[in-house]
């Protein structure tokens, strides 16, 4: 009995190390991933922009002080973020996944969500999340996209997003309902190439892109827009790469 205890123990000793390695590489992948996402440029762009968002009334001191605190920490290397996803497969390039972080502060024409960014290019759009239970996929908030009168085309993207060394394709996978005549675009550009162009149903779907790295990039981009009529939602992105492993 004592030598079968013993057996036993052994083994849950070298699972509970081998669960302790795993847990420690994740953190290291983590760790490289951030330092990819959020150079020390971009830190500092960042730490001007939301000083100028203060100055111009936009954020209040407790949002500034909030945000200013976390960047200071990301240039310290001693951030550590929620929405980074490190799971198996091993990365989630997207940060803010799933739009739960919102910024009350920005522009309806504009990202309305923090880490993406927004643009527009005529006609009339909206961007804002979304909390109605039976649109939203998963958790509080999906992003929704709403033409409100001419139409044109109204987008969000990605930042640059670090290419992985020996990767033969990113797979970005999404889910999405629609409303009316919509048409949803989604680009690999400026480093990768791949594109899906489909009108989005009324039940939730989930979709999926590849998209091809161009030889000698160091990064890449993803856009989602939408043109035509009526509504898009979106929630629950996802972008891993397939093969390759990200470098220090």
């Amino acid at each position: 009995m004592k030598r079968a205890w013993m057996a036993g123990a052994a083994v849950l000793g070298t699972a509970l190390a081998g669960m302790a390695l795993v847990r420690a590489d994740e953190a290291a992948e983590k760790q490289a991933l951030t330092r990819k996402l959020w150079p020390s440029e971009r830190i500092e762009a960042a730490l001007e922009a939301v000083a100028r968002q203060r100055h111009d009334g936009l954020l209040s001191e407790k949002s500034y002080q909030k945000r200013k605190q976390m960047l200071l920490e990301r240039r310290a290397g001693t951030y550590r973020p929620q929405s980074l996803a490190v799971t198996d497969p091993p990365l989630n390039f997207i940060q803010n996944a799933g739009f739960e972080q919102v910024n009350r502060n920005s522009a309806k024409d504009r990202s309305r969500w923090l880490w993406w960014s927004g643009w527009s290019w005529g006609g009339d759009y909206e961007n804002s999340w979304e909390d109605r239970p039976e649109f939203v996929h998963s958790g509080q908030f999906s992003a929704r996209i709403r033409c409100t009168g001419k139409t044109g085309r109204i987008g969000i993207f990605t930042p640059k997003l670090p290419s992985v060394p020996g990767a033969s394709q990113y797979t970005l996978t999404f889910w999405a309902r629609g409303e009316g005549e919509n048409q949803l675009f989604v680009n690999f550009e400026s480093g990768a190439r791949g594109v899906l162009r489909e009108k989005i149903p009324p039940e939730w779907k989930q979709y999926t892109v590849a998209g091809t790295p161009e030889p000698g990039s160091d990064t890449y981009m993803v856009y989602l827009y939408a043109i035509g009529e009526d509504t898009i939602w979106l929630d629950d992105m996802k972008l891993v790469p397939v093969g390759g492993k990200l470098e220090e």
